[in-house]
């Protein structure tokens, strides 16, 4: 305690500022916190674009989304070990294929599809196990101005990695065989 100031004993302060002061404070703390609340508000307001599997009302596009993945993924299993896993690894994976689109006109932005792959080798000498490991994040190219609607109706049939997309586009597959 500073013997020079007088201790502030009606408030249990010892560091010279009063009450008031503190509690103004404070009140302009709670403040800051709340604009800065309202403002993160207006940024979730003026959002643009959702995930697919988030729209339409975070997370309504889950279950539809999921569907359409795991046909995909079938396909690519079916056709991996005559095109894509000859090459250097054996053991592709598909991991997440994930879209935007914009909120308000539900026009498609982009998409990525990601997956994995790896080998594993057994050294004869020492019985080590040699792991090689790679990823790819493949982008999808769509038509311009294609709506969720469009995409998930043009995909709905038993094998979506071959239907071409509406207005235009090219299956699925097509993307991907520049990109593994």
């Amino acid at each position: 305690m500073n013997r020079n100031k007088p201790e502030n004993t009606a408030y249990g302060r010892s560091d010279g500022r009063t009450a008031s002061a503190v509690g103004r404070r404070a009140i302009a703390v709670a403040l800051a916190a709340l604009l800065a609340l309202a403002g993160a508000g207006d940024a979730a307001a003026t959002a643009r674009y959702a995930d697919v599997i988030d729209h339409p009302d975070g997370g309504g596009g889950w279950e539809a989304f999921g569907d359409l993945e795991r046909r995909l993924e079938h396909d690519f299993d079916q056709i991996c070990g005559d095109t894509f896993c000859e090459g250097d690894y054996s053991d592709y994976q598909p991991l997440r294929l994930r879209c935007s689109v914009n909120i308000a006109s539900e026009a498609m932005k982009r998409c990525l599809w990601t997956f994995a792959a790896s080998e594993i080798t057994a050294d004869p000498a020492t019985g080590r196990l040699r792991v090689d490991t790679r990823t790819w994040s493949c982008p999808i190219a769509l038509p311009a101005g294609m709506t969720l609607r469009e995409f998930m109706a043009a995909l709905s049939g038993p094998s979506p990695l071959f239907d071409p997309l509406p207005r235009g586009g090219a299956p699925l597959y097509e993307n991907l065989i520049d990109c593994l």
